[in-house]
């Protein structure tokens, strides 16, 4: 196997979902939702990106661009929403 590279597809669809969703908070199961059915550059759902509810909860309490907001029960995200290929010009 690779070096310690892991999860990149599921990650990369997480932010796209973060950017795409901006600063409105969301449940689980709409980001469970949108990777399972996450379509790639090829134009057809990835293989890499899909995941499991508790492998997603993992997921999102290690990234550091999401937070759990528990008053109401959603996740947040918190990260650049400018896209970082824009802010290289």
């Amino acid at each position: 196997m690779a070096g310690p590279i892991k999860h990149t597809y599921k990650k990369r669809a997480m932010e796209k979902f973060g950017k795409k969703k901006g600063r409105e908070s969301f449940p689980q199961r709409e980001l469970l939702d949108y990777m399972n059915t996450y379509v790639g550059v090829s134009g057809r759902i990835s293989q890499h990106a899909g995941t499991t509810k508790v492998q997603l909860t993992n997921l999102l309490r290690l990234h550091p661009e999401f937070v759990y907001l528990p008053a109401k029960e959603e996740w947040y995200y918190i990260g650049d929403l400018e896209d970082s290929n824009n802010q290289k010009q």
